[in-house]
């Protein structure tokens, strides 16, 4: 298995390279409009990309999208529940970042328990909404790995005082889909540094708050 992560926009957001052994690999959340770095890797390491997932579409994890839609010919892959994010996501770069980008709406709506094969790698979709209505995360039980985008950071989790937000969903994602991994689960954020799902459990004070609900 390989993963390789690049963060390239001015907010620190991770865009992920998976790839399964025989080249097949998808790219979680696109954080640039200029991903030819990622591109160079792709092609390094003759990947063959099947998809783009965005865990969430805030505009910093899709700005991309267009541009390696574009560059590899392949499907956007999103919950539906975030595509009024998505179509306004050019509003925002732009308020933000002062940088024009073009979005279109998803190829194909991941729900719970789905699976998004690439190679021998099995994906399962959870959906975890709260810090935006159509948060999803990726878990692959048998290399113990999940793609949390904001859902869940080392150490803390994403903002719920957004448009769309909502702190006790968030906390029951955290209960339902989350806490219940395997203590050894590698967590790939959204932003920040790899955790694991143990580490978080003793040091996330979000975690804590779970206990008792």
């Amino acid at each position: 298995m390989l993963i390789e992560r690049f963060v390239i926009n001015d907010i620190s957001t991770n865009t992920y390279v998976v790839g399964a052994d025989g080249g097949e690999a998808i790219i979680i959340d696109p954080s640039s409009t200029d991903l030819t770095e990622v591109l160079n890797f792709v092609k390094d390491k003759c990947l063959q990309i099947k998809a783009i997932i965005n865990t969430h579409c805030h505009f910093d994890h899709v700005l991309g999208n267009e541009f390696l839609r574009t560059a590899l010919d392949v499907p956007l892959f999103a919950h539906v529940l975030d595509e009024p994010i998505l179509m306004n996501a050019p509003n925002t770069a732009r308020r933000v970042l002062g940088e024009e980008i073009s979005v279109q709406k998803a190829d194909r709506y991941l729900r719970e328990g789905e699976e998004v094969p690439v190679g021998s790698l099995r994906f399962s979709v959870l959906e975890t909404p709260g810090h935006t209505p159509g948060g999803i995360c990726l878990y692959e039980a048998h290399e113990r790995i999940v793609f949390t985008g904001d859902t869940l950071f080392a150490g803390t989790v994403g903002r719920t005082d957004l448009a769309g937000g909502n702190k006790e969903q968030l906390l029951r994602s955290l209960r339902e889909k989350l806490w219940v991994l395997p203590d050894d689960t590698i967590v790939y954020p959204g932003h920040g540094d790899d955790s694991t799902i143990s580490d978080e459990r003793m040091h996330n004070p979000w975690f804590h708050d779970i206990i008792g609900r």
